[in-house]
């Protein structure tokens, strides 16, 4: 018994460890105070899940904020008649809960495991005291979500005007921004990512979607092997993100 709770103990420590690495090196949040920062990580626990467990239910209550510290996260919600919308991919070092962190609400979407995955959990009456003795840590959540509003705005103006390809080239440019890899000239994308997902993150058939892909791979601008996508032409990419739709149909 004694054995066991020692392994948890040493379990719990080294995840606290990459935990500390990890929101070290947070855009925003590695501005704070270290000891700030080692408080946040000191006060939080630390949830190991398997894979397709979920997180957070949609409008459920969600008093935390949350670092992902190990796997891969999808933000999604399903209507009442079945059909999932994936809203986002969640890699190491991204946060959760930072709207219900902020306003006291439910959780915005539904987030589910994509694999087996570690969450930091900062209990919201620890991250309200920290907040208060620590303004760089206020301005870190502030620019937060300036920084998501900013996102899905452009994503919002973007979309209605602009054809399946413009609108996916648009999505792995922001992708790019997020999780990308240069690699000779090339980007890779540092996650996991089907054609399932585009589809459902665009909300528009897999089929239509396969046909974009295709046509992007033969001329040259994305290669998706085994959910690795690497962008081989980012200039070409960023040009077609801004062609909007041909007259009379979609392309």
């Amino acid at each position: 018994m004694a054995s066991a709770k020692s392994k948890t103990n040493d379990r719990e420590t080294t995840l606290k460890t990459l935990a500390r690495g990890i929101v070290g090196r947070v855009i925003w949040f590695r501005d704070c105070r270290p000891d700030t920062l080692d408080e946040l990580v000191a006060c939080a626990q630390v949830r190991e899940f398997g894979k397709g467990e979920c997180v957070a239910r949609r409008d459920q209550p969600f008093d935390y904020i949350g670092f992902l510290i190990k796997g891969s996260l999808e933000a999604s919600y399903t209507r009442a008649w079945g059909h999932r919308h994936l809203v986002g991919l969640l890699q190491p070092g991204d946060l959760i809960g930072l709207v219900p962190s902020m306003d006291g609400l439910g959780h915005v979407n539904d987030l589910w495991t994509r694999g087996a995955s570690a969450v930091l959990l900062v209990p919201g009456g620890e991250l309200r005291r920290l907040r208060n003795n620590d303004p760089l840590l206020v301005q870190a959540m502030e620019r937060h979500l300036a920084f998501r509003c900013r996102l899905l705005f452009d994503r919002l103006i973007a979309d209605p005007g602009l054809s399946v390809e413009a609108r996916l080239c648009n999505l792995l440019q922001t992708l790019c921004t997020l999780y990308g890899l240069p690699r000779d000239g090339a980007i890779e994308l540092d996650m996991k990512l089907s054609q399932s997902d585009l589809a459902d993150w665009l909300g528009v058939s897999r089929q239509r979607i396969n046909f974009v892909v295709k046509k992007l791979e033969a001329d040259g601008v994305i290669q998706l092997r085994y959910f690795a996508v690497t962008i081989s032409d980012p200039a070409r990419l960023a040009e077609l993100a801004k062609e909007p739709r041909a007259p009379g149909g979609e392309t």
